[in-house]
Order: C-alpha cells, then structure tokens, then sequence
C-alpha cells in the first residue's frame, strides 16, 4: 500500500473513495483502490492507494459498520475491506457472486444483505453480511428472464446494471440493459431469498442502465443508455409496478454522434435532475415538475471527458462529482459550463464518500 503526505486530518471534511479499472482488457491505467482527503475547503488529497485485484469497481459503503465493499468487474467476486480511522484499507476478504461481470451492487433495507447485479450472467445474488462487516457466502442466486434485445453486441440476454432499494425497503428496482426491462424484486430479510414480482418492458433497443426514485417513491426515472434517453415512469409501491409515462432526449437535437446514457442523480431538493452521456462528453440538467415528475428546459455542460461514466453529489453541496474514465480525472460540476478539475486518478468509474475519520467506525 502507497502513502502519500496529506493535509492537516483535522480539515478532513470527508473522504472519497474511488474504484478504477486496471486490466489491459479494458485498457485501463487504474492500480486499484485510490483514497482521497477532502478538505473543508474541497481541496483532493491523495492518501493511499490500495492494490485490490481486477476491476475493483463498483463500490458501496457501510458506514455503520465501516466496511467498503466492492465489485469486480469482468470478474465474477466481490470483496469488503475495513476502513481504519485514518481512511486506510485492510482486506476482509473475498466471495463469489455466482456470475460474471458484477457491475453494481446494494445494501438491502435491514443492513444484513448485499445484493449483486451479475451483469454479463444475467442475475441477481443477495450475499449475507456477517458480524464483522464482511460478506458471507453467496446465499441465492436469482436467474432473470434470457430474453435479447436487438442490439448484437449489447444485448445478448439479460444484463442487469444496477440494484435500487425502493425508499419504501419493500422492493429493488433492477434495470436490464440486455431485455429492455426494468425488473422489480422482492427480498426475504430472513432467507437472502429473491423472487421476481413484476417487470416493465421498455422499446426495443432502448438499454435500461440506472435509475433514481423521487424521496416518496412515487416516480422514478430510467436512464436509457442505447437510445441516450431517460424515461420518466410512475410507481406503485402496493404492487411494485413501474408505469411509462414519457421519454426525454439527454444529447441536443444538434448532435451527430455516438452516444449512450451513462449515470444519473436527483439531488436532495429534488429540484434538478442530472444525466450524464458518453459520446456527447457532457452532463445534462433538467428541471423537474415537483408534481408529475415531467423534465424540462435541458441544459448541458461538458465534462471535461468524453466517457463521464459516473456521476454523484459532492456531499454537502448541490454540485455534482463526475469521474471520467478516459480522461483520467474526477471533476466538479456546479452549473451550466462551470466545471472544476478536482484530481486525477487512472480509470476512475465509481466515487464513494464517508464523513471525517472521527466518524468512521473503527
């Protein structure tokens, strides 16, 4: 593990924590694990960086119980590490998902399960978390429906991309870029036990990646990354139903391009709702009817990357956090054309945060 010289701890506001490809598959120039300080004032500092194996990419953090989990992408693993109290990583151990490529993954609403989206096999895994914070061996394994878009090479059979816990607990959202679907799942707190309770077909070719509820769980918005769209639909927490209601371009009507949709943020007002695309090179901003949920007025501001694959909140402010996995570098967006570098790591695809060391667990 590398160390670096930091800045004075007691100015740590919080820390972030980025995961980053490193294969030549993906032709990736990460090294692992990269942990930064961040200062009161939003200055980055690099602490440590942390050797993790292949792909550690996803990552999600439990700060009840300090831990860091993350996924492997390409792989077929996800492994946990504790957090010590000055932001350092140590190992707890690794298990496997039951498929492969793991690209996202979630804490269910009681704390005591990960769940994991196997994108590249087309399934769900709930994995139990022991005492410790590390991950148990894999307790159910959910097969979607094989059902193939009519994109060739993206769309070969069920691809889940994500796992969303609905605000109620009661239900996870899973959209399936490969069957232009967005499946809902149930989860037995008890068992690990997953059963498939409804599935929403979208248009054919449309690629459902991400999506993000409104706080009442009332509406919800899809990113679909192979027609760059975000679809607009409402939610029936009694049945776990997803109802369309409309469809909303993310590049300009000017644009001629390659393009996909790629993360997506409803920050905490609710007010504004974030799209990021890879091709157009931008983040797109749309105001967001507090009634219906409707998406107007668009504006977009580059990112400074042409792949901004994920996007997040800078805790504590309504700017947004952009890493860009080609560029090699993780930048602040805080309006229109306002865009600030922040730092540079290789191949960063996921950023997660905790609050200041003295709040970690230890």
């Amino acid at each position: 593990m590398e160390t670096y010289p930091h800045s004075d701890s007691c100015d740590v506001a919080f820390r972030a924590y980025v995961g980053c490809r490193t294969t030549a598959l993906r032709r990736a120039r990460g090294r692992g694990l990269e942990v930064f300080d961040v200062s009161s004032a939003g200055k980055w500092t690099h602490r440590w960086t942390v050797p993790a194996g292949h792909n550690p990419s996803f990552l999600i953090i439990d700060e009840a119980r300090g831990v860091l989990h993350c996924v492997h992408g390409d792989g077929s693993e996800v492994s946990s590490f504790k957090i010590d109290v000055d932001g350092r990583l140590f190992g707890l151990g690794t298990r496997a998902t039951g498929g492969t490529n793991p690209v996202h993954l979630a804490q269910s609403a009681g704390n005591r399960w990960v769940l994991v989206a196997n994108y590249a096999a087309g399934s769900v895994a709930s994995l139990p978390v022991e005492e410790n914070g590390s991950i148990g061996p894999m307790a159910h394994l959910l097969e979607l429906p094989a059902k193939a878009g009519p994109h060739k090479t993206q769309q070969q059979g069920a691809h889940p991309h994500q796992i969303v816990l609905h605000p109620s607990g009661r239900w996870l959202l899973v959209p399936d870029k490969g069957a232009d679907a967005v499946h809902t799942l149930a989860l037995d707190e008890d068992t690990g036990a997953l059963q498939l309770i409804a599935t929403l077909e979208v248009a054919p070719g449309s690629g459902p990646r991400h999506l993000v509820f409104r706080s009442d769980g009332a509406v919800a918005w899809v990113v679909l990354e192979l027609s760059s769209q975000v679809l607009t639909a409402r939610f029936d927490a009694a049945t776990g139903r997803l109802e369309p209601v409309r469809r909303t371009t993310t590049v300009p009507d000017s644009f001629v391009g390659e393009n996909t949709g790629a993360g997506i943020v409803l920050p905490r007002d609710e007010c504004q709702l974030f799209v990021s695309n890879r091709g157009h090179g931008s983040v797109v901003c749309y105001e967001v009817d507090a009634t219906d949920g409707a998406l107007s007025s668009p504006t977009w501001t580059r990112a400074l990357g042409a792949v901004p694959r994920f996007i997040t909140p800078l805790p504590g402010t309504n700017a947004l956090c952009v890493a860009n996995e080609d560029a090699d570098s993780i930048v602040r967006v805080s309006g229109p054309s306002q865009v600030e570098p922040l730092t540079s790591t290789g191949s960063p695809v996921c950023v997660a945060f905790t609050h200041s060391s003295k709040e970690i667990t230890s």
